[in-house]
């Protein structure tokens, strides 16, 4: 009897250090886990599957587990810790690691625990392939073709506007060298004239080399100067920009007078385009196809007699003001980039 008391204390003893063995195993961090587990308590230290470590791009997890303790990657973290590991890791800031916010990260929450979702989801992410944001202003995408300048005199005398435009344009990369813009302005031309010159006449004679997108243009100066008839000019403009709406131009940046000065100052002129310029900044602001910027140009010349040669055309200094102020709006608008 004493022998086998002594054989069972033995075997119970062996039994007890085996247990204990056990338990200190199951604590060890350093295990591999097996397949992610299904429990839906904090991460704790069991581990999933092969899949690829956080910030892989567009790789998920092979077998993460399926509750907020899941994780996932051999040696990886739990899914509590930020995002760090789970379905695609964390997104990278140029978008493209694990997906982006449309790859697989976004999709994850049941592969690799909650820390896959917030991973695929996180701040930074972009669309697929690390695309632009919708919006952004694209430069060098406008063909000198597909930008119109109409108007009188005000252009047509020197064309020095157009050149100052064209100038910046080129030196932003806007528009491509040995290239130019349609300038179909003519000297003494009006808004609501009948001659084949007339303004309207010129966008047509502009769209018919293609497709115009841009319009740069002034217009009811030569209405007011030769047959003081402010309305007309807003009648023909309206016309023209539902024209243009039908031709699903863009984008139109119109300029409108400085003062005149000397002998004009005086005349029937400046009445006529103080009463004609709220009205066309209001057509101008209502637009919406195709948009309509307004632009004032006593904000640019005013002060700077310099400007004019003969108190309503520019000298090469007011072509140059002219031209970077209206480049200025052109580049603040995303108008022909």
């Amino acid at each position: 009897m004493p022998s086998l008391r002594r054989d069972v204390s033995a075997k119970l003893m062996f039994v007890t250090l085996l247990g204990a063995g056990l338990l200190g195993c199951s604590s060890s961090t350093e295990e591999p886990g097996g397949v992610g587990g299904t429990s839906s308590g904090p991460g704790g230290t069991g581990q999933a599957g092969a899949g690829a470590p956080s910030g892989t791009a567009g790789t998920l997890p092979a077998t993460g587990g399926t509750g907020a303790g899941g994780v996932a990657g051999v040696g990886g973290k739990p899914s509590g810790s930020a995002g760090a590991t789970g379905a695609g890791g964390a997104t990278g800031a140029a978008g493209s690691a694990s997906g982006g916010a449309t790859g697989a990260g976004g999709t994850g929450a049941g592969l690799g625990g909650s820390g896959g979702a917030s991973g695929g989801n996180s701040s930074g992410g972009g669309p697929a392939g690390g695309a632009p944001p919708t919006g952004d202003c694209v430069k060098g995408q406008t063909k000198g073709n597909q930008v119109a300048v109409i108007g009188e005199s005000f252009i047509a005398a020197s064309h020095g506007i157009t050149k100052q435009i064209e100038s910046n344009a080129k030196a932003a990369g806007s528009l491509a060298q040995g290239e130019s813009y349609v300038d179909k302005s003519v000297s003494g031309t009006l808004l609501s004239g009948s001659s084949g010159d007339a303004i309207p006449k010129q966008y047509d004679k502009a769209k018919a080399g293609g497709a115009i997108k841009y319009v740069l243009m002034d217009g009811g100066g030569n209405d007011c100067l030769q047959a003081n008839n402010g309305d007309a000019a807003l009648a023909a403009a309206t016309t023209l920009f539902q024209t243009m709406a039908t031709d699903k131009v863009e984008k139109v940046v119109y300029f409108f007078y400085p003062d005149p000065l000397g002998s004009f100052a005086s005349g029937t002129l400046k009445t006529c385009l103080d009463a004609l310029r709220p009205k066309m900044k209001a057509l101008c602001d209502g637009l919406t196809g195709p948009k309509c910027y307004w632009m004032d140009l006593r904000t640019v010349w005013n002060g700077h007699s310099e400007y004019t040669q003969d108190g309503i055309h520019p000298t090469p200094a007011g072509d140059k003001a002219t031209g970077d102020a209206i480049w200025e709006t052109m580049k603040a608008n995303c108008v022909a980039q």
